[in-house]
């Protein structure tokens, strides 16, 4: 009972805290300019930019039935598209709770639930180190106007609450949970909670490490070469889409690519709030010069988070009937 209880308070302070984003990204905005945007929205564009979020889903799946191979050679294909997209449909509801059942739809006898978790970990790790990347490269693109935004939005507010103690907080973190783990190790063949503990860490290890597993190697990078490639062209192409902003670069998108993903590290429902708020600002600040929300920026936000949302929402309908009709003919054959 406590456990539900402790979910749902969780839930309702990452939705105000969504309420509260979105509250601060529309407010005082000029509605009639706004509607106006969104019907002279060139809607081919964001098309596109639908196909090559399809695109980077597919890339995605790929690349994670590379690392599930090594653990479990009958893994199918199928089974990996249809859980991840289920997966993001229950992210949108409620954050985090997909990648429990990404791990839970392709768990096998010999993939079990912690290895399989273990390769999620590896997989966001790439995605961290890929967006550190894109930031590195949208700085060097344009680093007078970068580097201030970053300052003024994102480290500075955190830097002045905290006075840099949040530095030391992280390290005091990283710290207790390295002696947690050595304390889990050593008391492992005395107590039964610290064995299954140690047994989960192994496990998720295991997953963590069966890149060195994957056979094509090369081939695994390029899927995640083109899964950011692809998240580019989606905000290309709604940088094309939305009067005003159709003079933006793919260099700017390289930019505005990774502070949306920044944005996602916020756990809200569908990553609503976050987005638009964060998003919305780099683009008004960096690339219109408002001296806050700019109309045009908080139209991209709405119409590349409203577009994506929508895509997860479809295939993870479509995946969840496609499990549900295939389960009832498989039970029907075994009758």
């Amino acid at each position: 009972m406590k456990e539900k209880v402790g979910k749902i308070i969780r839930y309702l302070l990452s939705m105000l805290v969504a309420v509260a984003l979105v509250w601060f990204a529309f407010r005082g905005n000029d509605w009639k300019e706004f509607l106006q945007g969104f019907t002279d929205t060139r809607w081919w564009y964001i098309v596109l930019s639908i196909i090559a979020a399809v695109a980077a889903l597919v890339f995605r799946e790929e690349r994670w039935r590379f690392q599930l191979l090594p653990l479990d050679s009958d893994i199918r294909r199928s089974s990996v598209w249809h859980g991840s997209n289920i997966g993001n449909l229950l992210n949108v509801v409620i954050p985090g709770v997909g990648e429990f059942y990404r791990c839970n739809s392709v768990n096998t006898a010999k993939a079990g639930f912690d290895r399989v978790f273990g390769t999620i970990l590896m997989e966001r790790s790439w995605d961290v180190l890929a967006v550190f990347l894109l930031l590195l490269l949208a700085t060097v693109f344009n680093v007078d106007t970068i580097v201030p935004f970053m300052r003024d939005n994102v480290l500075g507010p955190f830097s002045s609450r905290f006075n840099f103690s949040i530095w030391w907080a992280v390290a005091s973190f990283v710290v207790i949970l390295v002696l947690a783990v050595l304390l889990v190790i050593r008391l492992a063949p005395r107590n039964k909670f610290c064995s299954m503990l140690a047994g989960w860490l192994k496990g998720m290890l295991g997953g963590f490490v069966s890149f060195s597993k994957v056979r094509k190697k090369l081939l695994f990078i390029l899927y995640t070469v083109g899964i950011w490639l692809m998240y580019i062209l989606m905000t290309w192409f709604t940088f094309l889409a939305v009067p005003g902003l159709e003079g933006l670069s793919l260099a700017d998108a390289v930019f505005i690519s990774a502070v949306g993903n920044i944005a996602s590290v916020i756990p809200t429902p569908g990553n609503l709030g976050p987005y638009h708020y964060l998003v919305g600002l780099a683009v008004s600040t960096i690339y219109l010069g408002a001296s806050g929300m700019h109309t045009a920026g908080l139209l991209f936000a709405t119409l590349s988070h409203g577009s994506h949302a929508l895509l997860i929402i479809v295939l993870g309908i479509w995946s969840y009937f496609h499990n549900t009709i295939a389960s009832q003919n498989k039970a029907k054959q075994s009758r």
